[in-house]
């Protein structure tokens, strides 16, 4: 079977779900009130076009009223429990996670002592039929994460004492709700219309506002539950006034759902479309034995979170299904919720198109096939040197295995990866030749993936890593913020002398007259290697007045032009044009120990605007390149003024000369060790590393693009 195409919009979420066909910001937002209040009239006239517009398309009675309240459907529903439960017995109907959160609030917050749980399993329904109709009822129309609905309301008698509760978060505008059976109905913008979240809707029935005046509750109530006003009905909220501000951007955006579910036929338009969308999934379940509805009752199948079984795939196979259909940008968020059982969720609301959901049933039996197959396996992933947890929940989540262990150098030569598909890792861990022969000779070899967080690349042999089929990935994009903010601070430090500054204050010396700095501003600042990292500091340095030199011969001329930068030959021509100096070149045969004594000596003392600021070199790319015996020679002599270093040769460095000189500041190789750059770290390798197992690694996290790797034929892996 060949890869089916692609749903055009691969967004099946059961919250926040799906926009609506052919949404555009600038087109629905265009008439905004932005920067207005609500109490204006723009506002007002917005807030009540919006719930007129929901009773309309409702079909909501004349004498029943209509509100915006806070905190999305969740609050409307405990707004009205905590104002109307306790003067009669009370009855709560669950049969999924947020019902059976109503009966929690019910027991451990509320108290209530007259209260009994009707509880059904996942996939059922409870007794209906015995239900006290003396008490109030509170029940959810459909379980959002079971799949599973009411199929009517006719289990509920006209002539009940008790009051209806009904939290229809994700039934409102696609099922079809006879208003005489309910007191209070509840939902938020956020699913069936697509609408944007923590705004909920509240709809009340006469039988309600009498509750609500004439029960007087003895617990405390906070001001956004509160809907009375000396003990009558705040008839303002239902008449365009809100309890606390809202967002006016999504009463636009659910004004712009409105119109469109109106202009699709109403509420029998929006029924019939995700009508169609549940019955593509009941042919293909009808033809395909191991799917099924996790609803046993066919009537009580949800047409709009619709959850499923899978019969012939565990847990762990299941998980890689999804992960495989998410990588591959077929669909977003269709596990099943974290309480039920394995399997998925499908969004098909009336905002999802039909054709989406075929694609999407189709893209499901082909990945099905292939997992069952075994051709999509669990990998083994091992990670040596740290890897933010978001990554590592990332790469499991994918269905894989990931352990957090170090290997010492012994361990590495013994061909301890032989047992493990891929290694994560960022500098501490050496992947050298000799590593990968052992690793390629030991019996069983798996390892096919060495992923390096982070940029450089020079821990690992890619020539051995090539001719043993091992693909080498790294991230080359996520921490080049903060290496630039790194650079820039250790050339702000070396211009004021901030290190001897502190030194001093914590000896209890003032040297104000001695720490005379200079600015950065018309000094010539010489980059050996303009890539990212170095383009990303020349913008700052620019910004500040600095002059840009360049040595980098696989630099487009283009990119020098659009700096104003001034090209040279070879390193020497930057260091005798440049006080200030920055690496960033990778570490190689022709840069070790590159800035040698000879180079440093080449370094003019003297800016272009006559300043004797002296000479300043910054390394925050690779240690090696700089000659630290001959460097620190040249702090000590006074041919090199400062020097800064964020790498170095060997690390951790130990009792290095350079410690000894005054002017030198060095800081642990913490060039990416910001919160941002370790998150983007991980999540840029993670993906790299998803994308190399399935076979496909990303052109811009590949390195070794010779590889030919173990498994790329055939094709083991989507």
């Amino acid at each position: 079977m060949s890869q089916p195409a692609k749903p055009a919009c691969p967004n099946f979420s059961s919250g926040p779900c799906a926009k609506r066909p052919g949404f555009s910001p600038a087109e629905a937002y265009k008439d905004a009130p932005f920067g207005r209040s609500h109490r204006a009239p723009v506002g007002m006239a917005k807030i009540r076009e919006s719930m007129a517009l929901t009773k309309e398309i409702l079909k909501i009675p004349k004498d029943y009223l209509v509100a915006m309240v806070p905190a999305s459907d969740t609050g409307a529903v405990e707004m009205m429990m905590w104002q109307l439960l306790g003067p009669r017995g009370v009855t709560v109907c669950h049969w999924e996670s947020f019902g059976s959160g109503w009966m929690t609030d019910a027991e451990k917050q509320l108290k209530l002592p007259k209260l009994r749980s009707l509880k059904g399993e996942y996939g059922q329904l409870p007794d209906l039929g015995s239900i006290d109709w003396n008490d109030d009822v509170v029940f959810t129309y459909n379980g959002t994460t079971s799949g599973v609905r009411v199929p009517n309301t006719n289990w509920i008698p006209d002539n009940r004492a008790g009051l209806t509760i009904c939290d229809a978060t994700s039934a409102a505008f696609a099922m079809d709700i006879d208003w005489s059976k309910i007191d209070v109905l509840t939902y938020s913008w956020q699913k069936c219309l697509g609408g944007e979240g923590a705004h909920g809707m509240l709809v009340i029935s006469p039988r309600t506002v009498e509750r609500l005046e004439s029960f007087k509750s003895n617990r405390p109530m906070p001001k956004i539950f509160r809907l009375t006003k000396n003990g009558k009905l705040d008839k303002s909220i239902f008449n365009g006034s809100v309890i606390n501000t809202p967002s006016m951007t999504c009463f636009e955006d659910y004004l712009d759902a409105l119109k469109w579910a109106k202009g699709v036929g109403g509420l029998d338009g929006l029924i019939k479309r995700s009508m169609r969308n549940l019955e593509v999934i009941q042919k293909f379940c009808a033809s395909h034995p191991w799917m099924s509805f996790l609803a046993k009752d066919p009537a009580t199948i949800s047409n709009t979170s619709v959850c499923l079984t899978i019969s012939d795939l565990d847990k762990g196979q299941v998980k890689t299904l999804i992960a495989l259909l998410e990588r591959n940008k077929v669909a977003y968020d269709i596990g099943a919720y974290r309480d039920a059982p394995a399997g998925l969720r499908i969004w098909c609301g009336p905002t999802v198109e039909t054709k989406d959901v075929v694609a999407l049933m189709e893209w499901i039996d082909y990945a099905h096939d292939k997992v069952k197959a075994g051709t999509i396996k669990k990998m083994k992933i091992i990670v040596t040197d740290g890897l933010a947890p978001a990554a590592i929940k990332m790469l499991q989540n994918a269905g894989h295995e990931v352990v957090k262990k170090k290997l010492s150098k012994e361990e590495l030569l013994a061909g301890a990866l032989a047992e493990w598909d891929a290694i994560v890792i960022r500098s501490a861990t050496k992947i050298t030749a000799a590593v990968l022969k052992a690793t390629a000779a030991a019996p069983n070899s798996k390892l096919r993936l060495v992923a390096r967080a982070g940029v450089g690349v020079d821990n690992v042999d890619l020539k051995a890593a090539s001719a043993a089929g091992v693909m080498v990935v790294n991230s080359p994009l996520s921490a080049t913020n903060s290496v630039v903010e790194l650079a820039l601070a250790h050339l702000l430090s070396q211009a004021r002398q901030i290190p001897r500054a502190d030194r001093a204050m914590r000896q209890g010396k003032w040297l104000k007259n001695e720490l005379t700095g200079h600015e950065l501003a018309g000094k010539n600042l010489g980059f050996i290697g303009f890539g990212r990292i170095g383009q990303g500091l020349g913008r700052v340095a620019k910004a500040i007045g600095m002059n840009i030199h360049v040595y980098d011969p696989f630099l487009p001329q283009a990119v020098v032009d659009g700096f104003g930068a001034t090209r040279h030959e070879t390193p020497a021509d930057v260091f005798r044009a440049c006080t200030h100096i920055t690496i960033h070149a990778f570490l190689s045969p022709q840069t070790k120990n590159m800035v040698n004594t000879d180079l440093i000596g080449l370094m003019p003392g003297v800016a272009p605007d006559g300043t004797k600021c002296g000479n300043h070199i910054v390394n925050c790319g690779r240690g090696g390149i700089i000659d630290e015996v001959a460097a620190a020679a040249a702090l000590k002599a006074g041919k090199l003024t400062s020097l800064a270093l964020d790498v170095f040769e060997k690390e951790p460095c130990g009792q290095t000369p350079l410690l000894e000189a005054e002017r030198f500041q060095g800081t642990p190789h913490i060039g990416a060790s910001t919160i941002e750059a370790q998150n983007r770290v991980g999540a840029e390798i993670a993906n790299a590393v998803l994308a190399a197992l399935d076979g496909a690694p990303p052109p811009g996290n590949l390195v070794n693009k010779d590889v030919q790797p173990k498994f790329a034929a055939p094709k083991a892996r989507m």
